[in-house]
């Protein structure tokens, strides 16, 4: 239970937390993980996670002289969609110029996508950034002796870092070296953010569960968040500003 409850809130501060070193601010405070996905969503006609089943591209082999057909298995719909049911999107075959291998089969996404035009053609909201990665990890809390943790989906918020502004005002302070950060005592109860040791400048910070001091004690990728809490935050998004169930 304690496990549960302390991933959790870790992926809940993961979202409130603005990414990068170089963060922007503005009169309103730092715009993080949460306002991107949140603008993103509103703008999507189309929201889904689930799996590309099969990529078609036009006969001839060249992508770029047609229309490329992918087709998903619908594991959660938000909008425009049903859960249980095969969504097909169909893309300019442009946008696979020079190889580009948009999407492959397996994988598992979260989408964004504009309304289908005239001629049947869509695109995920602001370009790939509205296809985003859904990933494995194993649970933040040290496993048990002989028990191997379960695999648990995440959605890798770490494609969205790029969308965040920096070109406002940046912090003056410099990087405090990796062993200038405070270390977590063995009796602390609470989750507590961590940027992970030997962080670059303009690299992610990461979200470290209770107990970890660096990147190489967690099993938790940077930048991740729970499938759940991501899927309750569309939904609330999609309820406030269209009214649906």
């Amino acid at each position: 239970m304690l496990r549960v409850f302390v991933r959790l809130n870790a992926a809940a501060v993961l979202l409130m937390a603005p990414i990068g070193w170089g963060q922007a601010s503005s009169a309103n405070g730092a715009q993080t993980a949460t306002d991107v996905l949140h603008q993103m969503s509103d703008r999507a006609d189309v929201i889904f996670i689930g799996q590309v089943l099969t990529v078609h591209l036009p006969e001839g082999g060249s992508p770029a002289s047609g229309i490329v057909e992918i087709q998903f298995r619908v594991d959660e719909a938000i909008r425009g969609c049903k859960t249980g049911q095969p969504y097909v999107l169909h893309e300019w075959g442009g946008l696979w110029a020079g190889g580009s291998g948009r999407y492959r089969a397996g994988q598992r996404l979260l989408m964004l996508l504009h309304a289908p035009g005239a001629g049947g053609l869509s695109s995920p909201v602001g370009g790939l950034d509205g296809a985003i990665p859904i990933r494995q990890s194993t649970t933040g809390a040290p496993p048990a002796e002989n028990v191997t943790p379960p695999s648990l989906p995440f959605v890798d918020l770490r494609w969205l870092g790029a969308r965040v502004p920096r070109a406002v005002s940046y912090r003056d302070e410099a990087v405090r070296p990796a062993n200038a950060f405070p270390q977590l005592s063995p009796g602390q109860q609470r989750v507590k953010t961590v940027v992970a040791s030997g962080a670059r400048a303009g690299d992610a910070p990461m979200i470290l569960p209770l107990g970890y001091t660096s990147a190489a004690d967690a099993s938790i990728p940077a930048q991740e968040a729970s499938v759940e809490v991501v899927l309750g935050l569309l939904a609330t998004w999609q309820k406030a500003e269209h009214g649906t169930p």
